[in-house]
């Protein structure tokens, strides 16, 4: 018996969606099933994108760590995710059921006749009501369950000698937006207005109706328009939509049944549901008599599911508006975290879990192949997940924390291990567009999965962890820039305005305590000569390694710079005339020590000078500068007379 089931589908809030799993839940609560979603929102804002950012969340499901799984793979509008979706699952000796998609002769299938279905609307619009001048809404073309609809559109049309022309089909993705879309289409045709347009679905339909009302185009009066599903929003419409009515309850029921079953032998591998035909307001009929019981019901549940709707709408979009606004504000990732908790609990979670890859925002260095710094590039990954995910927010037992780490392979914290009771999982994509952060899970035995701002609220996560990541690495190209700015690119220390930089709030410090400051200038001896007999490049040797002699001599807060081809300076206060001597002593025998091993045939030197001043309420730095080169021209001299007198 199934005891852990998967289930891939995209567009939990939509009634399609929603009431198929419904029923699946209500088999699963019968028999102490687990059920963990990986949903997506793909297709819905039309961004190539954003769509791979949502239906990556299906890399992160292992079916072998599952008793069944369960298909809804007509929802994804990518053909390629459901191949790779179909591919994958395939590897696994685990049951599978694929509800109105018959993907696999191994796999179980629970769908309808979409043929049968659609023909029979078909042929009521054109013999009933006579229309000859029929446009179509469809589904993606790629969709089977869209293609078996067109395909049914098509034949009865030509078997009343309609010819079916490119211009009378508008294809969309099953989504409300398609039918707006579509009836635009259709209002500005060339060839007028269609007498009927029939839609692959109620979503389309009664979107369609709404942009035909708003353009004073009366439905049925002006043009006709049908549906399919029979969801709850159809029916009870004004004019109601003429649809098919299909067991979409009983087929996530019975899904789950064969899951549960499947070592019965007389379990068929196909189960094929009917449909019925509704005719209603919508193309000029209606079924139900007037004053009946069942459509004074209808009435009743319907008034009272608008004002529902109408509440939640007034009170959750300025909470989400709020959530966005909040999160937008958080200047740190752990600030984020704090103000995330109280919208966590506004979506009245059992458990949450928010995991992060471990590189969300981790931003490395490019370097060329001699290892010098390029630029800086984040290190998102657009597919899968990382080995291991950061659990930095967890809402568990009543109260927030942060969890270890965990591997993702195992999908959920460790903790998880501890809790025995039968819960509904719904793992949900954090990303921006397709740079994907980690996923999040809510936990909840009755989770509100038609919640409409579902996918707004995980949105401002990610939006504010795409904020977060994007001020990070602001943060750090502004600091690589300051460091450009401020250091020289060959020797790695301070340049002129890093020097000036670091040292005027210690020199303005000086002047107003009437301390005395030291100024050392540093020549590099023979760089001219060891350009033009051994190359540029061990010129540039010369200078790094009199720049590293500096670096390791000035130990006690020192400020460094080198401020022209091969002159360098440093600068620091209270120093004596013996400390002075010492740091110079210092750098030569670093030089020393490099030469007697380098193996290279010249040597790097330097002549060395300093001055050493009390410092006066109008000085500045630069007579400094100027004294302490001077001195270092003697100590050059003085090694010119030297060599003179040697030879």
């Amino acid at each position: 018996m199934a005891k852990r089931i998967a289930v891939i589908v995209s567009g939990i809030d939509e009634e399609y969606q929603s009431t198929i799993l419904k029923g699946l839940h209500d088999c699963a609560r019968e028999h102490g099933v687990q059920v963990v979603h990986f949903a997506a929102f793909g297709g819905i804002l039309r961004n190539a994108k954003h769509d791979a950012g949502e239906y990556n969340i299906y890399k992160l499901c292992r079916y072998e760590q599952f008793d069944g799984v369960v298909l809804l793979t007509n929802t994804i509008s990518e053909t390629s995710v459901t191949g790779a979706i179909v591919q994958e699952v395939q590897k696994y000796d685990i049951p599978v059921v694929s509800i109105d998609n018959d993907l696999d002769v191994k796999f179980f299938h629970v769908g309808i006749d979409n043929f049968k279905a659609m023909e029979d609307m078909v042929r009521h619009v054109t013999e009933h009501h006579k229309c000859r001048k029929i446009g179509y809404i469809s589904g993606p073309e790629s969709n089977p369950e869209s293609i078996m609809r067109f395909n049914a559109f098509e034949q009865v049309m030509r078997e009343h000698g309609i010819p079916v022309t490119d211009d009378m089909i508008y294809y969309g993705s099953f989504r409300s937006c398609d039918g707006r879309e579509g009836a635009e289409y259709f209002l500005h045709s060339e060839n007028g207005l269609p007498e009927a347009i029939i839609c692959a679905n109620d979503a389309m339909a009664l979107a369609t109706v709404l942009k035909l009302e708003e353009s004073g185009i009366r439905v049925p009066e002006d043009v006709i328009v049908t549906g399919f599903d029979n969801i709850y929003a159809a029916r009870n419409y004004a004019p109601a939509i003429s649809s098919v009515e299909r067991p979409l309850y009983r087929s996530g029921y019975l899904a789950c049944e064969q899951l549960l079953h499947v070592c019965s032998e007389d379990l068929p591998r196909s189960v094929t549901l009917e449909t019925k035909s509704v005719f209603r307001e919508s193309c000029g009929c209606c079924q139900v008599e007037q004053g009946s019981a069942q459509e004074l019901e209808d009435h009743r549940n319907f008034r009272k599911s608008s004002y529902r709707i109408m509440d939640f709408y007034q009170v959750n979009i300025p909470l989400v508006n709020r959530m966005a606004c909040n999160l937008a504000e958080g200047e740190e990732f752990r600030q984020n975290l704090e103000i995330l908790q109280t919208f966590i609990l506004k979506m009245r979670c059992s458990r949450f879990y928010l995991c992060l890859n471990e590189n969300w925002n981790e931003i490395r260095e490019k370097r060329d192949p001699g290892g010098q710094k390029m630029q800086l590039v984040d290190t998102c990954i657009t597919e899968g997940y990382t080995e291991r995910m950061l659990v930095p927010l967890a809402y568990v037992n009543g109260e927030f924390t942060s969890l270890p780490a965990f591997l993702t392979k195992n999908m959920l914290p460790e903790c998880e291990d501890e809790f025995d009771e039968m819960m509904m999982y719904y793992m949900l994509p954090l990303h921006f567009r397709d740079r994907c952060f980690g996923y999040c899970v809510i936990c909840h035995p009755n989770f509100d999965m038609e919640n409409p701002l579902l996918h707004t609220w995980v949105m401002n996560i990610a939006n504010s962890l795409e904020s977060i990541r994007k001020k990070e690495y602001l943060d750090r190209a502004m600091h690589e820039l300051d460091q450009l700015y401020v250091m020289d690119p060959l020797c790695k220390i301070n340049n002129r305005n890093g020097f000036n930089k670091f040292t005027a709030d210690i020199f303005d410090e000086c002047r107003r305590l009437n301390k005395s400051v030291m100024m050392m200038f540093i020549d590099m001896d023979g760089l001219k000569m060891i350009n033009d007999t051994y190359s540029h490049e061990e010129g540039d040797n010369g200078l790094k390694q009199l720049a590293r002699a500096i670096k390791l001599s000035c130990r006690n807060g020192e400020i460094y710079a080198r401020v022209g081809g091969d002159e360098f300076i440093i600068f620091a206060p209270d120093v004596t005339e013996e400390g002075a001597k010492a740091l110079a002593d210092s750098i030569q025998a670093q030089m020393a020590e490099y030469n007697a091993t380098s193996g290279k045939p010249y040597p790097v030197a330097a002549s060395i000078g300093w001055h050493i001043t009390q410092v006066e309420s109008d000085s500045t730095l630069y007579p400094l500068i100027t004294a302490a080169d001077k001195k270092m021209y003697e100590d050059k001299k003085k090694k010119k007379v030297s060599r003179y007198l040697r030879h």
